[in-house]
């Protein structure tokens, strides 16, 4: 067994010298598929039915969240206070924008507030 130790120690001692190096790719965004009329897609759960009583316009913009635990906030500005926190691939609404922050609809959480734009797609 000691051996076995000694080879793998010995292996990865030349492996070091020689230069390798280990990379890692790129990440993709990949977009959120389109889910029919009356869904809307959440990560992890696929397309689900919209709640009783919401109606999106035809002309509704969308955007995906692109960071996990996004703070949706009461009025643009990290001094307001945190409502909920959305995550990466979350679907939202945009309703607005207002400088570097997009007023927007949260269709899993069944809220409204301030996101920052840049985590946004």
């Amino acid at each position: 067994m000691k051996t076995i130790w000694n080879l793998l120690a010995l292996l990865g001692l030349v492996a070091a010298l020689s230069g390798c190096t280990v990379t890692a790719a790129p990440m993709v965004y990949v977009p959120p598929p389109a889910c029919p009329e009356g869904y809307y897609y959440a990560s992890g759960y696929g397309c689900l039915p919209l709640p009783a009583g919401v109606v999106v316009p035809p002309d509704a913009v969308y955007a995906v969240v692109n960071t996990q635990g996004l703070s949706l906030r009461s009025c643009g500005s990290t001094r307001c206070d945190i409502i909920n926190s959305l995550n990466a691939g979350e679907q939202v609404q945009v309703l607005s924008h207002q400088g570097d922050w997009t007023h927007v609809w949260a269709f899993t959480r069944g809220q409204e507030g301030w996101v920052a734009s840049r985590y946004l797609n």
